[in-house]
């Protein structure tokens, strides 16, 4: 491999486990936590190994969607520093909350915990903190979905404008970007957002475009190691 393969495979592999880690935190938590609180604890207590494997599962992905943006900023801060910075920042941003919706999630097993220990808990009373702790990591999830979007918008701007690397890759990112801002918008207003056609066709036509957009710079910065050499030729340095 060559020197100047090897920041940008390193780029590529994290983003790989970024995906791979933080799309297993949310899919297999949404399992235990996607109904009502009895139910979701009965889940939980039923599989309570793997709803705690998931929780650091979800924290490495975390970690390393913050090394991701750094690793990034650097491939395109030569081409494109200002975008490149904003890129970081909402990264940056993100990362916290990404870990207060994991620490929502802690509190229901401490909750359970303290059930197990305090038999005279008043049963309404647990339920009651359980759906608390539950509806809280959902809003939170909920706020990260906007910078979900954001840091999309710089960098598939990047993509584009300088051709590092495909074009496409940076369109699809540039239109992924606005199913993440609109499902945050969306259910603000209305908490059945997701049910609801609109979504539906969002979903469809945005949300796929986020999935390949981001499997295609993830591939690419993996297999090609390397990013397109003419953006040297036209840097976008001051944009």
């Amino acid at each position: 491999m060559s020197a100047d393969a090897r920041p940008t495979r390193l780029a590529g592999l994290s983003y790989l486990v970024m995906i791979t880690t933080v799309g297993a935190w949310y899919g297999i938590g949404q399992t235990f936590l996607d109904r009502g609180p009895t139910q979701a604890v009965a889940s939980i207590q039923a599989g309570r190994t793997l709803f705690e494997t998931m929780i650091v599962v979800g924290a490495i992905g975390f970690v390393d969607f913050l090394v991701l943006g750094l690793l990034l900023y650097q491939l395109f801060s030569p081409v494109a520093v200002r975008a490149a910075r904003l890129m970081l920042a909402f990264v940056a941003v993100s990362v916290p909350i990404f870990f207060a919706a994991l620490a929502r999630q802690m509190d229901v097993l401490s909750i359970l915990d303290a059930v197990g220990r305090l038999p005279s808990l008043p049963a309404e009373h647990a339920q009651l903190q359980f759906a608390v702790a539950i509806e809280s990591y959902r809003n939170l999830f909920l706020v990260t979905t906007i910078f979900s979007g954001l840091w999309l918008v710089p960098f598939g701007w990047v993509v584009v404008r300088s051709n590092a690397m495909p074009r496409t890759i940076g369109v699809l990112l540039l239109v992924g970007s606005v199913f993440y801002v609109l499902t945050f918008v969306g259910t603000v207003f209305n908490p059945e957002y997701g049910t609801t056609r609109i979504a539906q066709v969002i979903g469809f036509s945005s949300g796929i475009a986020a999935v390949l957009g981001e499997l295609g710079a993830c591939g690419w910065l993996l297999i090609k190691g390397g990013l397109r050499r003419d953006t040297s030729t036209r840097p976008l340095a001051a944009v």
